[in-house]
């Protein structure tokens, strides 16, 4: 595949995923094999509708350099190593979809058609005890879950990749549905679409514009009136240590993107409001949904304080900087 084709491609691919609710805002990242050199790769922190060919970036798989105007995405070391060490494996793509992300978040594997998927360890994102942990784990099959993290897989083709994400996501939901505990239903299944018709807009005393989630798990979470422990990474970027629990509608904008609202549902604030809501329903879904194995681990605390830190500083200035985001 020459480079041109293979940055079409992630583009196309970065929106699909956006599309098919496999993230949002920033997270999550695809790469194309270009050669047994190069791999072409998601930029860091653009949001998939402003994506274009040229701000996709060719990664030299040997000594990781890469050139251009964008960092490559902080997972580049991950889908690198996969590369490298597998020469028939010709794209990737990690996500943060939803079922996938109870399972990871509680730490457990599951059984699929295409065979067992692992949960890899715990490792803060972009450090090499998240790469050694995922590609280990993933070894030579066709797919990792990455604790507290998301999911990974990888093919011959995008398609292919593509496909066992999917199918790795039914597996998931049916994996949490089939170890619910008894008592109380599921507010809906671990996998529903998100639906923005959950949303309200609210204004603030201050002036502060937002909008009020009622989604299903997180109406049921903010109805225990306590706080939300950060069991996925995007959520501690969000959050911090916690999204805290408040007894009413705050008056004035809350220093994190999200709070719970007792009784309510979620608070949800900044320029990209929704993303927000679909991440703190996300990560309320890990919660409730891991109950029936074990219950979801949360990040420690020190980590969730220092992604908050780096994504305030990074991720969402640079967001602010494009048009558009």
């Amino acid at each position: 595949m020459i480079a041109s084709q293979a940055r079409a491609a992630v583009v196309q691919a970065g929106r699909r995923l956006l599309a098919e609710g496999l993230v949002a805002r920033t997270w999550g990242n695809v790469s194309v094999r270009v050669d047994d050199r190069t791999m072409a790769v998601t930029p860091s922190g653009i949001a998939y509708p402003d994506l274009t060919e040229e701000r996709v970036v060719l990664v030299d798989l040997v000594t990781g350099a890469w050139s251009g105007p964008d960092r490559p995405s902080g997972e580049r070391a991950v889908h690198r190593a996969v590369y490298r060490r597998r020469p028939q494996v010709l794209a990737a793509v990690h996500t943060h979809q939803a079922a996938a992300s109870v399972c990871a978040a509680a730490r457990v594997g599951v059984e699929t058609p295409f065979g067992a998927v692992p949960c890899a360890p715990y490792g803060l994102p972009g450090t090499r005890r998240l790469t050694e942990g995922t590609v280990g784990s993933l070894g030579a099959g066709p797919a990792v879950l990455m604790a507290n993290h998301g999911a990974f897989a990888v093919g011959a083709s995008l398609d292919e990749a593509f496909a066992r994400i999917a199918q790795l996501e039914r597996s998931c939901a049916a994996h949490v549905a089939a170890h619910h505990l008894g008592g109380e239903a599921l507010p809906a299944p671990v996998d529903a679409p998100w639906d923005p018709a959950c949303l309200t807009p609210v204004r603030l005393d201050d002036g502060t514009e937002g909008l009020l989630s009622a989604a299903p798990y997180t109406a049921r979470f903010a109805a225990l009136r306590r706080d939300l422990p950060p069991v996925l990474d995007d959520v501690a970027q969000l959050t911090g240590r916690r999204v805290r629990c408040v007894a009413t509608l705050p008056r004035r904008r809350p220093r994190a993107d999200a709070v719970l609202v007792a009784g309510r549902g979620a608070l949800a604030v900044g320029a990209d409001a929704e993303a927000v809501a679909m991440v703190v329903e996300k990560a309320a879904r890990a919660w409730i949904g891991g109950t029936g194995f074990g219950g979801a681990s949360a990040v420690p605390g020190w980590e969730a304080l220092l992604m908050r830190a780096v994504y305030t500083r990074s991720y969402s200035r640079r967001a602010a900087a494009v048009p558009g985001a």
